[in-house]
């Protein structure tokens, strides 16, 4: 970031510089654009940068500024309140998650479609099975929130951790739309570890012929390996060759990507 005493940057380019900052996971240059912020005396740090700054903070990981720069923003608004929920659901502060959507209800913020994929990732990681179906039902019946492939994949991810197959199953019947590959990648690690073969061999069948991420391939194929199918494992093998597929070594999805962002664990649907 150049600068110079005739060209100072101006609020939009200060919060395009964090965005970028947050979507690469540059932390040491977005805290320099704090700080530069921080000397900026005719700059006031609005909604917009404040947003801006704490959605740079969660992305990168460091919670200890969210939490500092989230109580910074005065006028907090629903974009505010559902960065920092996703953020706390991305990094693992279940507990924190739920209780600021109970905090954001009181202040009487309404949350968006956002908010609740931080919600339902939240009471999936935390095995919270009931609140999350009460959490997925609010959305629809009393918010009027459509539910969208990250929500499915949330509910999905949260039945099959807690081995409610037929569940799971039911809801992928019900989806108005075609489920994507992490649905299925999330669906089919629940299947490894409960050892429910007859469920990895229905997601097989189904998604026979279908156009599926390399993650969800290998998976299925490693699984296979595991119970000494090896005729199986080397034909989904054979399928990821045939497509010119190749296993990214220690890349999965993520469940809350609010970005493009990959990282090298926490496999879920989004």
């Amino acid at each position: 970031m150049v600068l110079s005493e005739e060209a100072e940057p101006n609020e939009a380019t200060i919060v395009t510089v964090l965005s970028a900052c947050a979507s690469i996971g540059t932390l040491s240059l977005g805290q320099w654009v704090h700080s530069y912020i921080d000397s900026r005396h005719d700059l006031v740090v609005d909604e917009n940068i404040g947003n801006a700054l704490l959605n740079m903070y969660v992305k990168c990981g460091d919670m200890q500024m969210g939490f500092r720069v989230f109580d910074m923003i005065v006028h907090k608004d629903v974009i505010s309140w559902g960065t920092f929920i996703c953020g706390l659901a991305m990094n693992g502060y279940e507990r924190n998650t739920l209780e600021l959507f109970s905090r954001m209800l009181v202040e009487g913020v309404e949350p968006d479609n956002v908010t609740f994929i931080g919600v339902l990732s939240a009471c999936s990681h935390a095995g919270l099975l009931n609140e999350g179906v009460m959490f997925f039902k609010a959305m629809r019946d009393f918010y009027g929130i459509v539910p969208q492939m990250r929500h499915y994949g949330c509910m999905v991810d949260m039945y099959g951790r807690a081995g409610l197959f037929e569940e799971a199953e039911a809801l992928l019947r019900r989806m108005p739309v075609e489920a994507e590959g992490p649905i299925w990648g999330a669906l089919l690690q629940a299947c490894k570890i409960h050892r429910n073969e007859k469920m990895s061999e229905w997601i097989r069948g189904h998604l026979k012929g279908k156009s599926v991420g390399v993650g969800t391939l290998a998976l299925l194929s490693n699984m296979y390996a595991s119970s000494e199918r090896w005729d199986d494992a080397k034909k989904v093998r054979k399928s990821m060759r045939g497509t010119g597929l190749k296993k990214v070594a220690g890349c999965s999805w993520v469940e809350l990507e609010m970005s493009n962002n990959r990282l090298g664990s926490n496999l879920c649907a989004a």
